[in-house]
């Protein structure tokens, strides 16, 4: 098989895999600017933080860190960066995502691609242990974030508590509104905090994926350049070859007919 090819058809499909993930990515952060407004009214209502409603956990609680990496190489320093994230990590508790990662022995769920997938459920239910038990004292994103195609860089993400100084603000005006909830509001409120971490963990997922990606499209470019050169290498040193051959066959011939020539004239 020409490994040419193969490599052509790794960085095609990397650009497909690329815009995939950038088309998700915006269908989801649509979905995560709605969420935002809703939970902006309610964070920022102060009747609701007079009653005590709105409770944070604790600080003297570990950290939850979520590593994402990937379950492939050929992506450059996708997995090592990562890697190396989590083998400086001090005291927090840790999820891995992605069979590549490598480091601490100390984690506590190391899931690849495929085992997430297949049950998404296993990491949500760790967000709803965060808001509903708040058995950690912060929830943080660790992954490689696309930019752009010449732009990939390790990101170190708090999602939970959730920080509400950045959210989009309703056009309405409600989310600054002081109303007043008669029912309990607590089920809701950690309903609707558990699906916003969830959708930033999704769109971490595919800023991750995008990078992976970005860099394997990279490596494959630099890879059928490489190629390339060899190829033109090879063509040259052929044609050379080619070249010297035909001027030891003219030397030959010239020589010949050289002695074929003294030898008429001495006869």
């Amino acid at each position: 098989m020409n490994i040419k090819s193969v490599v052509k058809v790794m960085n095609f499909h990397a650009l497909l895999r690329v815009e995939k993930a950038r088309r998700q990515a915006e269908i989801l952060s649509s979905m995560r600017t709605e969420l935002e407004k809703m939970l902006r009214s309610i964070v920022n209502n102060r009747n609701l933080r007079l009653d005590k409603l709105l409770k944070l956990p604790s600080a003297n609680m570990p950290a939850l860190r979520i590593y994402l990496g990937s379950d492939y190489g050929f992506c450059g320093s996708v997995n090592s960066a990562v890697s190396n994230a989590l083998a400086r990590d001090p005291g927090s508790e840790k999820i891995t995502v992605g069979k590549k990662v490598r480091g601490r022995r100390d984690v506590l769920l190391s899931l690849t691609w495929d085992e997430y997938y297949r049950d998404i459920t296993v990491i949500r239910d760790h967000f709803i242990s965060a808001v509903r038990d708040r058995k950690w004292s912060s929830v943080e994103l660790i992954y490689n974030h696309y930019y752009n195609m010449g732009s990939v860089k390790l990101e170190r993400r708090v999602i939970y508590p959730v920080n509400t100084d950045n959210f989009a603000e309703a056009d309405d005006g409600g989310g600054t509104a002081d109303y007043i909830i008669e029912s309990s509001i607590t089920g809701l409120l950690e309903e609707m905090m558990t699906a916003y971490l969830f959708y930033e963990f999704r769109i971490a997922v595919t800023s991750a994926y995008a990078a992976e990606n970005t860099l394997r499209q990279s490596a494959t470019q630099e890879s059928i350049k490489k190629l390339d050169e060899r190829e033109e290498e090879d063509t040259r040193a052929a044609r050379r070859e080619k070249n010297e051959a035909a001027f030891r066959k003219t030397i030959d011939s010239y020589t010949r007919r050289s002695i074929q020539q003294g030898n008429q004239e001495s006869a």
